[in-house]
Formats: structure tokens, C-alpha cells, sequence
């Protein structure tokens, strides 16, 4: 398939992933999400079945053909998530101040006595240590552990316990491997149905993320790794899984239960500018607009909170529930895609402050782009068009944010696909090209069919030789758009 999307949808910067659930996975509904400005559909491998899964694959694929629109695919696994086991009844009560055994025996749970799913917890746990059960409803501390593996445990906060739930373990690093065997068939799902991005859950170090990629090359496959930051171990692990990983993911809810929840805001700044540094896409996620699972427009705290991710420099927002189980999938997508255009907006006219400038870097492809950020700065370009086999040269060029919009002419639909991540980003197909003035040419082409320039603007162009090759880019060329064609200045 080959899209050249430019298009009547929104003209944001800060890209949109939207979660495909129950609500969003039928053909009427996806359609109008893409309309609405979805660049990336997430599927929650927690939920579903490979079937209901490709079938969405497959629908996002032909409605992408008929609308002209790349949409990416993101597969999210599971992860080693701890769980209770089954309770009586469905659900149990337990109040603040009894005692109740967390035990690695298969049993039906009650109020003195449930099971869990890693039987190893044991190992991992002293006394003083705290368990979160059910995204933190009930508080747990361990008192003593038993030589049978049996943990005996006071209640801090009561609460009822539904089978099933998750168990969250503040700051305690797991011994539980990065892959569950769930997790290794959907890898292979993956890459039997060519998603484009897998986001990797719980990770708690670079050598989580260095196993995915690992397997995926076992599978003769390069799906880029998106890493999930939602453990205090990633966050103190942080720059090598920047450097390790394609992108990351701010997963603010697991997050929250790894810290105080004063600290996730500081956090949440912290990832975005490491990534930012590093050209590396970052996504914020978690209850960006929560309420409009039920409502059709947002809370003012919601609109901040998607505002205050892109004026911290996001590439992208993450709807969860609001499209998987609400009630307003696309007018959620809408809504996102207007709150973060307004924002996008008071950034780049100096409304609010723009994020410091970025360090001079120390290779040539990244001076190539931080040189093009300024010639476009300096001469009020109109675009900036790069020539791109792998997309580096756009990501590395969109994290210093430049106001020019940047158009991304590649031959590979995988990298435009992959492009649909990365902030500012217009990713276009193109027939592969064998010269430079043939880059000028088509640069000025698709910057005029996009209606971004008229006689007498400027385009910056950057490519680099020899064509087609990844990583060399080294030429930036400046045109002037004159009332036959263009002309380099």
C-alpha cells in the first residue's frame, strides 16, 4: 500500500495513539478515529483473542488504503503481572488492621488465606515490604515469611478483592523473567501480522528490553521496542533504556504505585526530556481524558494535563479507556487532537516557553538536522523536507521542535509507518530517488501539494549521499519557490 497522506485531518504536530477495544473496533467507528487525527492504534494484548485482534489489523489496514492515511499498529504485551488467585464468591473483604496469608498454593482464596500467581514472590519480599493490590485498594505489609513460602501479611487498608487482580510491589525489583509464554506467542502474532511497534510492559532494566529484541531477531524480525516506564527500577535504569530501546512510553498509572504520587508530574518531565535529547519518540499515557469514557468533553484538569504533556515535548498522547470502553472514541480522539493543536500553537508563537535548546551533538547526521532547525528558524522556511531510507534524519531533526512543518519522503512503508510516532512528523511515500536534484525537485513537489508553501517561500531540504543509504546523511540545501519551480539559493 502506498499512502501520500495529505489530508483534511487535523494539522497537529503532537501525534495521537488510541486504544482499540469493544467501543472502537468496528469498521464505522475506526474510520472516524483516523478522521479525528489517530496516527497510531494501540491493541492491549491483555485483552482479546489473535483472531478479534487481526481482524482489527486487517480493517485499520483497508481503511488506511481508502482514506489515504499511514496508520501504525502497536501491539502492548502483558507483562509479568502478579495476580491474586481466585476468591470465593468473586470477591472478598478485607479490613484494616487482620492478618491474611498470601500463599503459592493453588487455593480458592477467602479473608485469611489467597493465592498467587508467581509462586517465587516469596523469594523476592522481606518483612516491612508492601503489596498493592488492585492499583493500590488494598494495602498490604509483609510481617514473616514462611520456610513453605507463605507470606503472612497485616492489612494497612482494607478494601474488597476481586479475583484475579494485580498485585503492585513498590520499589521491589521481581524475579520474574521480562517474557511471559503469553507474551512470547504474541511477539510471534506480531510479527506474523507485521505490527508496527510492540511496547514492552513491567520493564525493569535494559536487559528486559535487550530479550525482546533478542527473540524478535530470532524470528527474523526488526519491530522497534517501545519501553514501558512504569517500574522504579526503569527509571533508575532510564538512560540505557533511552539508548536501548526505538521509544518509550510514560505509563503513568503502574508508575503512580511505584512512587508518591507527587513525584509522577516530576517524572513524567524527567523521561520526556531524556528522550527528547536523544531523539527518541516518547508517549504519555493513563487517564489523559478519563472522563469522557462517560461524558463527551473533558474536565479543565484533563485539557492541562494533555496541554502540560505537549508544552513538556512529547511526540505523542495515549488514549486508554476513553476509546477502548467509552462511550466517545472519536469525539475523545477530536478532542485530543484540538487540545494539543492549541497547545502546539501557544509553544511555537512564544505563548509559553519552548523547552531549552538541545546541546550541540557530536556526530554529522544529528548536526545535519539541528543545522537544518536553525536555517529553517533564521529564514522562516515554510518546510523542511528530508529524504529518508530508515527516518533518523526526522527524528533526530524533530526533537528540537522547529516550527516548519517536516515532510519525511521515504520509500519505505515501514518507515513511514514508523514515522507516525515522531513529532511534526508528515511522513510521505516516494519512489526511490538516485540524485540530488531529483531530492530538490520532489521535495518542492510535495511541499506545494501539501499547500505549505507559496512563490517566494523557502523550503530547507536535507538528504544525504550516497541516496539510500541510512545514516549518511550529510547535505543541506536551501529553495526558494519562484513561479516556475524552484531555484537553490
Amino acid at each position: 500500500m502506498v499512502f501520500h497522506q495529505c489530508t483534511d485531518r487535523p494539522r497537529k504536530r503532537t501525534k495521537i495513539v488510541a486504544t482499540i477495544g469493544p467501543a472502537s473496533d468496528r469498521p464505522e467507528i475506526l474510520r472516524r478515529m483516523i478522521l479525528a487525527g489517530m496516527d497510531v492504534a494501540r491493541l492491549n494484548f491483555s485483552h482479546g483473542s489473535p483472531e478479534s485482534h487481526a481482524a482489527v489489523i486487517s480493517t485499520l489496514r483497508r481503511l488506511s488504503e481508502e482514506l489515504d492515511v499511514p496508520v501504525a499498529i502497536l501491539g502492548d504485551l502483558r507483562g509479568p503481572r502478579i495476580r491474586v488467585g481466585e476468591v470465593a464468591e468473586g470477591q472478598i473483604q478485607l479490613a484494616s488492621g487482620q492478618s491474611i496469608v498470601l500463599t503459592p498454593e493453588t487455593v480458592v482464596g477467602n479473608a485469611q488465606r489467597i493465592s498467587v500467581s508467581f509462586p517465587g514472590l516469596a523469594d523476592d519480599l522481606q518483612p516491612g515490604n508492601r503489596l498493592l493490590i488492585d492499583d493500590g485498594d488494598v494495602v498490604l505489609q509483609v510481617q514473616r515469611i514462611t520456610p513453605e513460602r507463605d507470606i503472612h501479611c497485616v492489612v494497612l487498608e482494607g478494601g474488597s478483592i476481586a479475583s484475579r487482580r494485580g498485585i503492585n510491589l513498590p520499589g521491589i525489583r521481581v524475579s520474574l523473567p521480562a517474557l511471559t509464554e503469553k507474551d512470547k506467542e504474541d511477539v510471534l502474532f506480531a510479527v506474523e501480522q507485521g505490527i508496527d511497534f510492540l511496547a514492552l510492559s513491567f520493564v525493569q532494566c535494559v536487559e528486559d528490553v535487550r530479550a525482546l529484541k533478542r527473540l524478535l531477531q530470532e524470528r527474523g524480525s526488526d519491530i522497534p521496542v517501545i519501553a514501558k516506564i512504569e517500574k522504579k527500577g526503569a527509571l533508575d535504569d532510564l538512560d540505557a533504556i533511552v539508548h536501548e530501546a526505538y521509544g518509550v512510553m510514560v505509563a503513568r498509572g503502574d508508575l503512580a504505585l511505584e512512587m508518591s504520587f507527587q513525584e509522577v508530574p516530576i517524572a513524567q518531565k524527567h523521561i520526556i526530556a531524556r528522550c527528547r535529547a536523544a531523539a527518541v519518540p516518547v508517549i504519555t499515557a493513563t487517564q489523559m481524558l478519563e472522563s469522557m469514557i462517560e461524558r463527551d468533553h473533558p474536565t479543565r484538569a484533563e485539557a492541562t494535563d494533555v496541554a502540560n504533556a505537549v508544552f513538556d515535548g512529547t511526540d505523542a498522547l495515549m488514549l486508554s479507556g476513553e476509546t477502548a470502553l467509552g462511550r466517545y472514541p472519536a469525539e475523545s480522539v477530536a478532542t485530543m487532537a484540538t487540545i494539543a493543536t492549541r497547545a502546539e500553537a501557544a509553544w511555537l508563537t512564544g505563548e509559553v516557553a519552548r523547552p531549552p535548546e538541545l546541546p550541540p551533538p557530536g556526530d554529522v547526521d544529528a548536526t545535519i538536522a539541528r543545522l537544518g532547525h536553525i536555517a529553517a528558524c533564521d529564514l522562516k522556511a515554510s518546510a523542511i523536507v528530508t529524504y529518508t531510507q530508515s527516518g533518523s534524519t526526522a527524528r533526530r531533526l524533530c526533537r528540537h521542535r522547529p516550527p516548519a512543518p517536516i515532510l519525511a519522503l521515504t520509500p519505505s512503508p515501514v518507515t513511514q509507518r514508523r514515522l507516525m510516532l515522531s513529532w511534526g512528523v508528515t511522513p510521505l511515500i516516494c519512489s526511490p530517488l538516485h540524485d540530488l536534484t531529483r531530492v530538490s525537485t520532489k521535495a518542492l513537489e510535495e511541499a506545494q501539494r501539501c499547500q505549505l508553501v507559496r512563490r517566494d517561500d523557502v523550503i530547507v531540504v536535507l538528504a544525504g549521499t550516497p541516496l539510500g543509504v541510512p545514516g549518511t546523511t550529510n547535505l543541506l540545501k536551501v529553495e526558494r519557490v519562484t513561479e516556475h519551480g524552484s531555484g537553490s539559493s
